[in-house]
């Protein structure tokens, strides 16, 4: 998988239906009239302040026994530096470990490095043997904060650059293949034309799965007051949920209309 997610959008179109009465009492002088029953909801409010959605990234992993391999027993090597994308770096810390493996075998270990800008970089000088040229390899990455693992395939493969003296280098993110969350969903979900509240930058937007936030929006405007997404879940096909805070209205809408997430990018129009 690419740790750099890239975004594209495609058309999905949601109808939302209003229920309208056929008649009424004649003596009440509403025949054909909407009544309150009538009303296909699509929404619901609550007031409610701003609410400190985020996703929960904690998990029950332990600090990994890696060992380090001995170059004596490996013919060719190459370097690989990996930094963390910018939602790792809160949690960051000198306990966090990092390893290659090739197969079931551990092929090289490093420790953080705070580098000058204040990003945090893993330089790895993994170990091999010719025949294992081109063969794919794993990068684990152990966070003590969180005590969560990613394990996600490392690009290139092994590619022995013994001469080149120039590391691969490649961006690990928070949700790249996380153990507690190793699905995920790119959306765009688009809002409506007419809305019934103007749309600030102090508005919000999530998915949930049951009442666990499984992604944050960002507002794009690109997409028409439409906002872009990565949605994480623990199985394949979890139902979702869309909330929506604004700032002007002073509270939360929860879109009754429920989706189903999968591998592929999707898009969601919703209305409130």
């Amino acid at each position: 998988m690419n740790m750099k997610i890239k975004y594209l959008v495609f058309s999905l179109f949601v109808l939302a239906a209003w229920g309208c009465s056929s008649g009424g009492d004649a003596d009440n002088g509403n025949n054909g009239g909407n009544t309150q029953s009538d009303i296909v909801y699509t929404a619901t409010f609550v007031s409610a302040p701003r609410p400190s959605w985020a996703i929960d990234w904690t998990s029950d992993a332990t600090m990994p026994d890696w060992q380090e391999p001995t170059s004596e027993d490996f013919e060719c090597s190459m370097d690989l530096l990996v930094t963390l994308g910018e939602d790792y770096l809160p949690y960051s810390t000198d306990d966090d470990v990092m390893a290659v493996f090739i197969g079931d075998e551990c092929r090289a270990l490093s420790y953080r490095n705070v580098m000058t800008n204040g990003n945090v970089a893993y330089l790895l000088h993994v170990r091999g043997n010719s025949e294992e040229v081109d063969h794919p390899m794993r990068l684990h990455f152990y966070c003590d904060q969180l005590h969560t693992m990613n394990i996600t395939e490392a690009i290139p493969p092994f590619t022995p650059n013994n001469l080149m003296g120039e590391a691969y280098q490649s961006i690990l993110d928070l949700g790249d293949e996380s153990i507690k969350y190793p699905y995920s969903t790119e959306m765009a979900v688009v809002l409506p034309d007419k809305l019934p509240f103007t749309v600030s930058d102090g508005d919000m937007l999530a998915v949930f799965v049951g009442d666990e936030c499984r992604g944050i929006g960002v507002c794009d405007p690109e997409l028409f007051e439409g906002w872009r997404i990565v949605v994480y879940s623990k199985q394949p096909h979890e139902t979702a949920q869309i909330r929506y805070y604004s700032a002007e209205k002073g509270g939360i809408y929860t879109i009754l209309k429920t989706f189903t997430l999968s591998d592929l990018l999707q898009q969601e129009n919703i209305t409130f």
